[in-house]
């Protein structure tokens, strides 16, 4: 998929050709390697693409921000990532002079400063670029720099991870947010990140930059326990180009849950299920006992899931003709038990979803996928791959229906 995408943006009739790759690019070992090791050549390597600039060639200086790194799968920040961006950071102000390392935030993007972005994912081996479904004893790592005065790619590095070394644990922001769908923008950065030296940027990548911008600044305040800052912040960036995101709506329900607004808190995530029901598919992060159909008894983790689940229910029985609600597993464990422990899920929230609206009763169903479709796939059964043990509600166009699974 990422050499497909490198040779369609590297095609396009109108971009010139390719510089040639800046000293040292080329030379990164195929080998894994652990991740500092991994991150801090990586960087090198994307770094020394600014080298090419007249103005760094010349002994003069640009900004740099860096828009945080990502898994690829889920589109989250890890321990892996954060500790690559911390990796960099530390890098720029060491041995890079000429690179002025400005925050990521609205203000800074004024001066169209360089931009570092980049992801990791679980990889089929060293030297493999094909992704990993299934527990891996290797990821892959890369990034791009890019300048934003002409939006071209710099350089475009990859490095390999030997796996134990990598902290696949979301950061508490992703950690908490309770729900996960499909995001443009995270598709876009995506394709940036696949871009050959030389390229476009990808264009809606850029048009909604500003957006990228406030909401690393609103999830660094939610993680500071500010959350009224961090409010603030993500209704801001709800407001710009490109900024009506899971993450977005993710954050203000967070935020105004921190703040003790129950009542701002529950219109917050009534307005992220109607965004997710919209895209078809909105995942929810219910977490059940091992084995069980029990939600997990941690007041701290289920306390909200009866407003969750009023919410989905209110919300599907309004705009929805039928709604499939399909449980998932992780990757672990035999197929015939993860399906049937992922059905009996279903079925027990589905059934949670009729007490509150019994219009659903004749416009839903259960199904259960097992470990058909992993987000993360590592089958660490832990936070790490929480998302593969989702609960998806999943609109769908129907007849009434005279029952549905139970």
């Amino acid at each position: 998929m990422v050499t497909a995408l490198l040779l369609g943006l590297a095609g396009c009739a109108d971009q010139p050709a390719a510089p040639p790759p800046p000293p040292g690019l080329a030379d990164l070992p195929k080998d894994a390697l652990p991740l500092d090791e991994a991150a801090l050549l990586l960087a090198e390597a994307t770094l020394a693409g600014a080298r090419s600039l007249p103005e760094i060639a010349a002994g003069g200086h640009r900004a740099i921000v860096i828009d945080p790194l990502i898994d690829r799968a889920s589109g989250a920040e890890t321990g892996a990532t954060r500790s690559m961006v911390s990796r960099i950071e530390t890098l720029i102000r060491e041995r890079h002079s000429q690179l002025d390392l400005q925050p990521f935030t609205l203000a800074a993007l004024d001066a169209q400063p360089l931009i570092l972005l980049g992801a990791i994912t679980p990889s089929a081996g060293p030297g493999n670029l094909a992704s990993a479904r299934g527990p891996t004893e290797t990821f892959r790592i890369w990034a791009i720099l890019g300048d934003l005065r002409t939006g071209r790619i710099l350089s475009h590095p990859t490095a390999w991870v030997i796996g134990e070394s990598v902290d696949a644990t979301p950061t508490a922001f992703h950690r908490e947010s309770p729900a996960w769908a499909e995001d443009e923008m995270v598709a876009a950065y995506l394709r940036t990140c696949a871009g050959a030296p030389g390229t476009q940027m990808d264009a809606a990548y850029l048009q909604g930059l500003r957006a990228q911008a406030a909401l690393a600044e609103a999830i660094a305040a939610q993680e500071q326990d500010q959350p009224g800052r961090a409010l603030a912040l993500f209704r801001q960036a709800t407001a710009l180009p490109s900024g009506q995101q899971m993450r977005a709506l993710n954050g203000i329900y967070l935020a105004t849950l921190a703040l003790g607004d129950e009542a701002a808190a529950e219109d917050a995530f009534g307005r992220l299920v109607d965004h997710g029901l919209t895209r078809n598919r909105l995942a929810i992060k219910l977490l059940f006992r091992p084995g069980s159909t029990e939600f997990v008894r941690d007041p701290a983790v289920s306390g909200h899931y009866a407003m969750w689940l009023r919410q989905i229910a209110d919300r599907a029985a309004a705009r929805v003709s039928l709604l499939r609600v399909v449980g998932h597993t992780s990757v672990t464990g035999s197929a015939i038990t993860n399906d049937r422990l992922s059905l009996a899920r279903a079925q027990r929230v589905r059934r949670r979803l009729i007490a509150t609206a019994p219009a659903l009763r004749d416009r839903s169903e259960a199904l259960g996928l097992g470990a058909r479709e992993p987000i993360i796939g590592l089958g660490t059964d832990d936070l790490r791959d929480a998302l593969d043990r989702r609960v998806e509600f999943r609109p769908a166009e129907s007849t009434v229906r005279s029952g549905g699974s139970t």
